[in-house]
């Protein structure tokens, strides 16, 4: 993919670093919109907020520690946008250009696909989603008004050349784009992915974005899913090697999104019901 440099994209390319502003408006023609994340909301909860996660089925129990994942061009869509897959291809060489540390691609597009299209975070940024009920504000960005009804996220996993820079930052991520940390039965374990996916996800209910106030919308991960095996009702052991391709396809299948605005990790529209 491409990116156009076009006033509202330079925006948007600044909102990677910095929220596009600090101000309490957005640009002309722009509203703002609360990227967050969430694995966990009230109504899964069963007491008191607890730093892990923990499932368990039968006499198996796993506790999620800590969960880590690499992204890409996080983007919404409209729904009639015609918006091309992203490639992403190893070591291609790029023209860069650097905001808040990190680097980004550079190029052009049509401005249609920008408008239609627009790039809320190019990345590489590591996602740290919480473990605790409700959701977390990852970052903000200024997007052209409109309603919106899809969101597109590239699970990436780093490239040597083109990402190098945060490699040097993040070497432990080194063809590693999920990172999940806990125990199995009491059992440390490490599981470690490369997989490499575009998720586009189908809002339940279209956002507005307008120029008055801002529009939270929330990335649901249900981690609670990733160690299950394929009936779903038992738990397989994240240091078992046979189980890699179950647990990447778990992973693959847990996205969500959906307007938050009470950043509660619940979908508004299906809040009551």
């Amino acid at each position: 993919m491409r990116l156009v440099l076009s006033r509202s994209a330079a925006c948007l390319l600044a909102a990677a670093a910095v929220g596009c502003s600090s101000g309490s408006t957005a640009p002309e023609g722009m509203g703002r919109v609360v990227f967050q994340i969430a694995t966990t909301n009230s109504a899964m909860s069963s007491g008191p907020a607890a730093a892990d996660v923990v499932v368990t089925k039968g006499n198996n129990s796993v506790v999620i520690n800590s969960v880590e994942l690499v992204a890409r061009k996080i983007r919404l869509r409209r729904s009639d946008a015609s918006c091309p897959e992203d490639a992403d291809q190893d070591d291609v060489t790029a023209a860069v250009v650097a905001f808040g540390g990190a680097h980004e691609e550079s190029g052009h597009e049509d401005e249609a696909e920008d408008s239609d299209c627009p790039v809320l975070k190019l990345g590489p940024l590591i996602l740290q989603p919480p473990l605790t009920d409700g959701a977390v504000t990852s970052f903000t960005a200024d997007v052209p008004v409109g309603t919106y009804t899809r969101l597109r996220i590239q699970i990436h996993k780093l490239k040597p050349v083109r990402d190098a820079a945060f490699l040097a930052l993040h070497p432990d991520f080194a063809d590693i784009s999920i990172k999940v940390k806990g125990t199995f039965n009491g059992t440390p374990f490490t599981f470690n992915t490369s997989i490499e996916e575009e998720e586009e996800i189908t809002l339940p209910t279209p956002i507005e974005v307008t120029t008055a106030g801002s529009t939270a919308f929330t990335l649901f991960l249900d981690v609670r899913g990733w160690f299950l095996d394929q009936t779903g009702a038992a738990l397989v052991d994240p240091n078992s090697a046979t189980v890699r391709s179950q647990i990447e396809h778990n992973i693959r299948s847990s996205f969500r999104a959906f307007r938050d605005e009470d950043h509660d990790g619940d979908d508004d529209g299906h809040e009551g019901h």
